[in-house]
């Protein structure tokens, strides 16, 4: 057991905090991703723009914040709404939130809940690496994380005010390349990652898992299958 905890908590004898240098510190290392999460956002605004007002897809991303998962439900939103399908949809995008919040969970059990949760519920993938980065180094402060929320949550909002204005000129987010751009992050947030081989094997079991669930099922299911695998893929490797 002491060896297991070794493995999961690498260099980690401070005990958990949360201080206004470590938001200062989140902030500083969160400025490429919002950088990149700005066209982002210009992408989802002019997208939604097409099937709801402005005000309500800029009020959609200040209170929702989670990119995938609104450009996922784009697809349902019809009138009257769908709120059953709507729900389960957001929920099966983020349902790769419950193994990012456990693997966080650990280097911050020792703070008050309210904290914890607070901050867990603004997390975003980008938020998520810089902190788990962070903490891997020895670094147990939550104030990194709120310091990722606190930079990109206004650009996230910012940037789908001004793509819904501008969406009605006719602003195609494929034309452009926007929609790229999410998989540009998620291919940095995965490098930047990287500790060795010993990673390979859940990676490679991430493509597989998503690949053939693209090809063979409907929907977002690809998401969860593909978290799913590379989950049970490093569970093998740690056992071995």
């Amino acid at each position: 057991m002491p060896d297991a905890i070794q493995q999961v908590e690498p260099q980690n004898s401070a005990p958990p905090s949360f201080t206004r240098s470590g938001v200062w510190h989140g902030m500083r290392l969160t400025v490429p991703f919002s950088i990149s999460a700005f066209p982002f956002g210009v992408a989802f605004g002019a997208a939604a723009g097409a099937v709801m007002p402005p005000g309500d897809a800029t009020l959609m991303s200040a209170l929702v914040f989670a990119g995938s998962a609104q450009f996922a439900v784009l697809g349902l939103w019809t009138m009257p709404l769908p709120l059953v399908a709507l729900t389960l949809t957001a929920l099966l995008v983020n349902a790769r939130h419950v193994v990012m919040g456990a693997a966080l969970h650990p280097f911050f059990a020792g703070l008050p809940r309210r904290w914890v949760m607070l901050m867990a519920a603004g997390m975003t993938d980008g938020g998520w690496a810089i902190t788990m980065q962070e903490v891997t180094r020895g670094r147990r402060d939550l104030g990194i994380l709120a310091g990722t929320i606190i930079m990109q949550w206004p650009v996230w909002v910012g940037g789908t005010l001004l793509g819904a204005l501008i969406g009605s000129a006719g602003l195609d987010p494929k034309r452009w390349g926007l929609d790229v751009l999410i998989a540009g992050v998620f291919a940095t947030t995965v490098i930047g990652l990287y500790r060795g081989r010993g990673d390979i094997l859940p990676w490679l079991a991430a493509i597989g898992g998503t690949a053939g669930a693209l090809l063979w099922l409907p929907g977002n299911w690809y998401i969860l299958i593909g978290g799913a695998c590379a989950g049970l893929a490093g569970l093998w490797r740690h056992d071995k």
